[in-house]
């Protein structure tokens, strides 16, 4: 079923804050690791694209698409259980896939490394790199360490998963600045990265690894197509820039609803090949055609407007 290796303080000092935390505590431990979760990283990334700068957006899905695949990849190698499998005295205080039984490993996930702590250090992180602000700096690694101690604080992740999080989070940022020094062409970096992460197709069990693959293969296909054909300038003011964003998201949610309605629900958490290759298919297209696609509708929608 999985692996069990942690330290002796590990889950002492978890049980520790868990029977400390209170009500107050346990709710804003678990709005802390919102910021890690995929929909605040997604409207950050659309805040950046859409409205203030479209090359800080870019900088960053590319570092974030290696850490995503990369803790994906290592969570089916190291199989950890969470922590709530294996202690008595550490409750699951926010379950990664509600809807799913606590102990199904496939939605629930493996526990280490944490990708929540990888996510933000590298979006939130990253942010804080591109635009080398000193405030910003400070406000985003107070961010980046409240949503670690909040995943094991909530029982679902040891401290030690927070730790290699970050480290994956961080060294993917520079990681794949090396990459661009070393190679200059962005599409030999992008099918070297499809070529080694394609190695999780033969082993990796769990739904987010099948998602975050879906999501490289989406973002990179979009950043070439968008770079290569559109080109689209930063908006004149934030209204016109409200506007792209609200489309985009439209079309993600839209799309994501779209592509899963000729499938049953049974089929979509099988788990088997045919069901990855969807969760593949429906995240590489729910990322590419707002990012890469939707952006051709720019223009013509502003004249429209602007008449």
């Amino acid at each position: 079923m999985g692996n069990t290796f942690y330290f002796a303080w590990e889950p002492a000092l978890m049980s520790w804050i868990q029977a400390h935390l209170g009500t107050f505590g346990t709710k804003f431990m678990s709005a802390c690791s919102a910021f890690g979760e995929e929909k605040i990283l997604i409207a950050i990334m659309c805040t950046l694209y859409f409205i203030i700068d479209k090359e800080a957006a870019k900088y960053i899905a590319r570092r974030f698409m290696i850490s995503s695949c990369g803790f994906s990849e290592i969570k089916n190698i190291a199989c950890r259980l969470r922590p709530y499998f294996v202690h008595n005295n550490v409750k699951c205080l926010k379950p990664v896939d509600k809807s799913a039984d606590l102990y199904d490993i496939s939605h629930q996930g493996y526990s280490f490394p944490s990708g929540h702590s990888a996510g933000s250090a590298c979006i939130i992180g990253g942010t804080a790199i591109w635009f080398k602000k000193a405030w910003l700096s400070i406000i985003a690694t107070i961010i980046v360490l409240l949503v670690g101690i909040s995943r094991f604080s909530l029982g679902v992740h040891y401290p030690t998963d927070v730790l290699v999080g970050w480290v994956i989070g961080i060294g993917s940022i520079f990681l794949f600045s090396l990459m661009e020094k070393l190679i200059k062409k962005r599409w030999v970096i992008y099918l070297i990265v499809i070529a080694v992460f394609s190695t999780g197709l033969f082993f990796c069990t769990t739904t987010d690894f099948f998602s975050n693959y879906g999501m490289m293969l989406g973002v990179f296909a979009a950043d070439l197509f968008e770079e290569r054909f559109i080109k689209f300038e930063k908006p004149k003011n934030i209204f016109i820039g409200l506007l792209r964003m609200a489309g985009a998201l439209v079309i993600y949610f839209g799309v994501n609803i779209l592509i899963k309605m000729p499938f049953s629900s049974e089929f979509l958490s099988a788990g088997t090949a045919a069901s990855h290759f969807v969760r593949i298919v429906r995240y590489a297209l729910v990322l590419f055609l707002p990012i890469g696609l939707y952006p051709m509708c720019f223009k013509p929608i502003e004249k429209l407007f602007n008449k």
